[in-house]
């Protein structure tokens, strides 16, 4: 999807989709301690789930319907309707949704001040999931969407129930009528460029055309320092249908156990992605150049002495015979 977003970041999460939630969790899902992110869970429903709606379509449908409005949490109530709102109380706030910048940030419903938690929001282009990257607590989250409309917005997660044991919950919002709310940070704007940036054609679809390898990465002296970010080179598979990614082994083609959601945004300016394999992370990355020819993005990486720099790191299309399949 080709919207604005607000940061550049490389930040680490821990959890699979299937997850379970830390005690004092928010409604970014995540405990910034251990940088964990929780995501919706495994936990079977009954046939008392709210369903999913025809306004459900897709990502970019739903990012405009939560960047109309204000949205309050409400309830939270667990598949046979006990009102878990209380012991939920966290995961209960005004957020605000920009779909033209991607950006989010939570606010108190009593005091309406800010919660110290904003940064990036993406759907996946399936409508499924929802993804949150913040910027402040350095987390991410990432819950299964079970009914979006102009009306309500809900989403499951893994709560508490009346015992303080994990259960899965739903998290039912609605429009806010009262006064307006502004994001506490500033927009930040990206203007680096190596090559084109094709704004054009949709991002999303430019990565999934094609796989990708890694092929130099460059200071910002036009270095080559390629030998020292050797971790950046990869094979790399897009799907822009479910905005699934997948990173596999150059030499090989054996996945590198990394794999998750991603979306590219701001007219094709940054790429964001959140990893729920082996190693889990989270990034938004400011993109410098990307075509059907080259997709390069900024930045932190090593010296020769092994010390943080930022740099570039350049991908084209690869020729060769692997052509690995998602394991997820």
């Amino acid at each position: 999807m080709n919207k604005t977003t607000t940061l550049l970041l490389s930040i680490s999460i821990t959890a699979a989709l299937i997850a379970g939630c830390n005690t004092n969790n928010t409604e970014n899902n995540v405990s910034s301690t251990n940088k964990s992110e929780e995501t919706s869970s495994s936990i079977n429903s009954t046939a008392n789930e709210p369903t999913q709606t025809e306004e459900l379509s897709n990502g970019d449908d739903i990012a405009k319907i939560l960047g109309s409005t204000l949205w309050q949490g409400t309830k939270v109530y667990d598949k046979d309707n006990n009102d878990l709102t209380e012991e939920n109380s966290n995961f209960i706030a005004i957020a605000k949704y920009d779909d033209k910048t991607s950006r989010y940030e939570f606010f108190d419903k009593e005091s309406k001040n800010s919660r110290g938690d904003y940064g990036t929001f993406f759907m996946t282009n399936d409508g499924k999931y929802r993804v949150l990257i913040s910027e402040s607590k350095g987390t991410q989250g990432v819950v299964e969407l079970t009914e979006v409309t102009n009306d309500k917005y809900i989403y499951k997660r893994v709560g508490k129930d009346a015992n303080g044991n994990d259960v899965e919950v739903f998290v039912e919002h609605e429009p806010y009528t009262g006064s307006e709310l502004a994001f506490t940070s500033p927009e930040k704007t990206f203007e680096t460029l190596t090559g084109k940036v094709d704004d054009q054609t949709d991002g999303d679809q430019i990565l999934a055309n094609t796989l990708w390898v890694g092929s130099v990465a460059l200071d910002e002296n036009g270095n080559d320092v390629s030998e020292y970010n050797q971790n950046f080179f990869a094979l790399a598979k897009y799907d822009a249908e479910t905005s699934h990614y997948e990173f596999f082994d150059k030499q090989t083609g054996q996945s590198r156990g990394d794999y998750g959601y991603y979306n590219v945004l701001n007219n094709n300016k940054l790429r964001a992605h959140v990893s729920l394999g082996d190693k889990k992370y989270g990034a938004v990355l400011e993109v410098t150049e990307l075509n059907e020819n080259k997709f390069t993005y900024k930045r932190i990486g090593k010296d020769q002495n092994g010390n943080d720099t930022t740099i570039t790191v350049e991908h084209i299309p690869y020729t060769g015979e692997l052509n690995p399949e998602f394991t997820q």
